[in-house]
């Protein structure tokens, strides 16, 4: 006769939970330790900066034509209120083939910015779409704001948050750090020990930010918690890990007028910084990293304004290899505009539409990748920022966007580069 012994609901209770422990840590090179880590989100901009603060009024036009053709390397013409006497527009001939370009002011601050004459004059900046970026991007942290409840953990930034460091350069004497600190890093809540990071404002350099500023007293001063990731005026990149992923930022350095676009950084210089790409992508690798994401300013793949890096300074390179073993996404700016790529499993986002003064034509070369999002469709004045959401091993994109000019719908939201 055969005999079933009886076990008891506790101690089934007790070996299945041993069999799930065992299986769980069987299974974690697969899959299960990943899971253990919390799901978040963060944002991502670009491209953020205006143009020059002039609070002077007709009584200092030459001091104002003096610093304006520092901008413009030659003065525009200015017109002023004839009762308060304050900056109401500068005018510049285009050159070298250039349109015109117009700038409407108030109160000292740029306020809506128009390329070309005519019928052929277009809107390329307006200050409320910078506004509405600000004030959307803050409200997405602040609970009693946020209607979708989104809480995200930090904001990244692909660099040019502001114009220059023409008219001061550390965070009590320039109206552009200012303006940024009261717009919206003041409004991010503070960095406490569950975020285990010391900030929640990350940068990778855009040109701007070194424009008569080379010592970065500005960065330094306003958010000076990034030495404590390893970021100084000598070494302008760092790295670090959260919730199991692996963030990296680089310094793609300045503009140079007379060598065009090219990876002019110093601190350290290409060669070095790819080299710490490399060993931060197989740290990553080796940490079985969910996500990796990528910040340098100049793109590695664009259709637009500057152009891409040539070949022999683009990190692409480096980075297509490790896509095999890694989920990969790269954000750049510089260009002023927004265009997505996916170029040997890796994403690429160009994030330009911070508030900048915005670019539109586009000439593909022959062979180039595809460019995902305008694709065929004429390009539209558009302000936006991103959402990235790490949900388990899975990436969730969502671009929100304002767009002045369809009034029937100007505001919106659509999922970029889904899996």
């Amino acid at each position: 006769m055969y005999f079933r012994p009886k076990i008891s609901t506790k101690r089934l209770f007790a070996l299945t939970a041993v069999f799930v422990l065992f299986a769980c840590i069987i299974l974690s090179a697969s899959g299960c330790a990943h899971r253990a880590q919390p799901d978040f989100s963060f944002v991502v901009l670009g491209d953020t900066r205006g143009e020059v603060f002039v609070p002077a009024g007709a009584q200092q036009e030459a001091d104002i034509k003096s610093l304006l053709k520092e901008r413009y390397r030659k003065s525009p013409e200015l017109t002023f209120d004839p009762i308060s006497g304050q900056l109401t527009s500068l005018h510049s001939e285009g050159r070298a083939g250039k349109p015109s370009y117009t700038a409407v002011y108030r109160d000292g601050w740029p306020q809506l910015i128009l390329e070309g004459d005519g019928a052929q004059q277009r809107v390329i900046m307006r200050a409320s779409g910078r506004k509405w970026v600000m004030a959307r991007v803050a409200a997405a942290f602040n609970p009693s704001l946020d209607s979708e409840n989104e809480h995200p953990d930090f904001c990244l930034h692909t660099g040019d948050l502001l114009i220059w460091g023409g008219q001061g350069q550390s965070l009590d004497q320039s109206p552009y750090w200012q303006q940024l600190q009261d717009e919206l890093l003041a409004k991010l809540p503070p960095a406490d020990q569950a975020l285990g990071l010391p900030g929640r404002f990350f940068l990778a350099l855009g040109n701007h930010e070194t424009w008569l500023d080379e010592d970065l007293r500005g960065v330094m001063t306003t958010l000076p918690y990034l030495t404590q990731m390893g970021f100084s005026a000598e070494n302008r990149i760092y790295s670090f890990s959260h919730a199991g992923c692996r963030f990296i930022f680089l310094d793609s350095g300045g503009y140079n007028t007379k060598l065009g676009v090219g990876w002019w950084a110093k601190k350290p210089d290409f060669e070095k910084q790819m080299a710490a790409l490399s060993g931060w992508l197989q740290q990553a690798k080796t940490e079985k990293a969910r996500q990796v994401f990528i910040v340098y300013h100049k793109p590695s793949f664009c259709i637009t304004g500057h152009g891409p890096l040539p070949e022999k300074w683009n990190p692409h390179r480096i980075i297509a290899p490790f896509a095999k073993d890694l989920s990969i996404t790269v954000f750049n700016g510089h260009v002023h505009t927004t265009e997505l790529y996916r170029v040997d499993g890796v994403r690429y986002m160009v994030l330009g539409g911070g508030g900048a003064p915005q670019k539109f034509h586009s000439q593909p070369p022959p062979g180039y990748p595809p460019e995902l999002y305008w694709g065929s469709s004429p390009r539209l004045e558009e302000y936006n920022y991103l959402i990235a959401r790490v949900l388990g091993n899975q990436l969730k994109l969502t671009l929100y966007r304002y767009r002045p000019n369809q009034v029937q719908a100007p505001m919106g939201a659509v999922e970029v580069l889904a899996d």
